[in-house]
């Protein structure tokens, strides 16, 4: 009886362990946007998407990027950006902003394993997106100057 215990015991330890690192595949047919970052510079493709699900995709060599989109507040959810919002973040205010961002846990090979699938080391996360623009971004080391931004316009 307390082997069979101790067996049950190590599966459920085992299926933890594994479940903490999940590998979601980016779903067939999903809009993907991929994002390039590099030390001076955050570009993306496609420039617009459909409103929905949308899987952001990044690639390196720099492995994090901000995002930022309208504050949550008790009236209105995060949302698209104004043209004055992209404006006062691109000269880098940054009050009024939901700021977020992404980035690539994990070592090497299990980002090599994971490339392509959504999870903590893995190089894929799911947006939910409505009609207007955000922005991805990168900082100076300092946190309050932005070094590069770029524009995403998601479409009807």
């Amino acid at each position: 009886m307390v082997a069979a215990r101790a067996v049950v015991f190590v599966a459920v330890l085992t299926g933890a362990l594994v479940g903490c690192r999940s590998t979601a595949p980016i779903p067939p047919g999903a809009q993907q946007v991929h994002v390039m970052v590099t030390k001076s510079t955050v570009t993306i493709n496609p420039t617009s998407v459909r409103s929905g699900d949308v899987f952001v995709v990044l690639d390196g060599p720099v492995l994090n990027v901000g995002f930022a989109q309208r504050k949550w507040t008790a009236e209105e959810t995060p949302g698209p950006l104004s043209d004055d919002d992209i404006d006062r973040l691109a000269n880098g205010d940054l009050q009024g902003f939901e700021l977020g961002g992404m980035s690539v846990g994990c070592d090497e090979a299990q980002r090599a394993e994971d490339r392509g699938k959504q999870g903590y080391c893995g190089n894929v996360r799911r947006q939910v997106l409505s009609v207007g623009k955000y922005a991805f971004y990168i900082q100076d080391p300092d946190g309050v100057t932005i070094r590069a931004i770029t524009v995403l316009e998601v479409l009807p």
